[in-house]
């Protein structure tokens, strides 16, 4: 082998490695390590001696060797995949870019990144003409971002039903307004209304229920309790076919409270006789049992003060 062609073999061996670098060709492991001893070779080869390598190729030309035909074949493969045009090594990588689509995709699914996850489907589509497969991928997306998105309705669902159950009805309308921000495309969020309203119905039949039983069974202080807390919800149509029997359970316990007022003053037990005093003023203010309670309320409060100083000191 002459000098000249010695040193032109290098120059291209040395400009087809840097290309394979630069490009990223992928090779089986037998020719990585084929390509990485002639490369060697031709290193350690560049730090001798000029006249060394030259003084060594002097040596007669022998027949071409297997291994060197393979090393031939190898530099060839580099030097015609380096001048390959962009496209070119689409159309050769395809398959191996295809796998790593199917991958991101799957892996934006299961982070749950969907948008990111539909635009890949769209390269799949549109730059690699796989249409079928890239719509499958997508049915699949939208089926779970569906079921995702109703799990997440019926979470908010169970919330509002929570509310619901403790008459919490100031935080269940803000529940709703929260819910229908949130899923306005679910069809759910058009009966929110209804639903509370249904809710708060059901609970004044409760009550409406509770307070004739107990005014049946003349258990005044808890029909008395009751018929407060369905005042709330009674309409007027509501409360004036109501009013005969919650008339007759006012007046047993006004009776009742001044009964129990009459016999605290009496056995000197002022702070309970003041308290009770409070209630009848509260509740029946234009009665006369509140005006005659109230000309004593102010000596029933100095009474109990005193009484329960006194009972410090001892």
């Amino acid at each position: 082998m002459s000098k000249f062609w010695f040193i032109a073999t290098y120059c291209l061996l040395a400009f087809c490695g840097a290309a394979a670098i630069s490009a990223g060709i992928m090779l089986d492991d037998a020719s990585v390590l084929t390509a990485a001893g002639v490369l060697g070779l031709l290193v350690i080869g560049s730090s001798l001696p000029i006249a060394i390598n030259l003084n060594f190729y002097k040596q007669p030309h022998t027949a071409t060797t297997p291994s060197a035909s393979r090393t031939d074949d190898l530099l060839g493969r580099i030097l015609d995949n380096s001048m390959l045009s962009d496209n070119a090594k689409r159309v050769l990588f395809r398959e191996r870019e295809l796998e790593l689509l199917r991958r991101s995709i799957e892996e934006d699914i299961n982070r749950g990144d969907y948008d990111a996850a539909i635009t890949l489907c769209e390269d799949m589509a549109n730059q690699f003409g796989y249409r079928e497969e890239a719509e499958a991928f997508r049915s699949r997306i939208d089926k779970i971002r569906d079921e995702q998105y109703e799990a997440h309705v019926d979470t908010a669902l169970e919330r509002l039903d929570v509310l619901l159950g403790e008459r919490n009805w100031s935080a269940a309308h803000h529940e709703a307004a929260r819910i229908r921000r949130l899923y306005p495309d679910s069809h759910i969020i058009e009966d929110l209304d209804g639903r509370i309203m249904h809710a708060r119905e059901e609970h004044r039949s409760e009550l409406e229920a509770r307070f004739l039983q107990l005014a049946q069974r003349d258990d005044v202080e808890e029909a008395m309790k009751t018929l407060k807390e369905l005042d709330r919800y009674l309409t007027r149509e509501e409360a004036q076919r109501l009013a005969e029997v919650a008339q007759g359970v006012l007046v047993k316990h006004r009776d009742n409270l001044g009964a129990q007022f009459k016999i605290a003053v009496n056995e000197h037990r002022w702070a309970e006789a003041s308290l009770l005093g409070k209630t009848i003023i509260d509740e029946f203010p234009n009665t006369q049992m509140a005006a005659e309670v109230g000309s004593m309320i102010d000596m029933l409060r100095t009474r109990a003060t005193q009484a329960a100083l006194t009972s410090e000191v001892k």
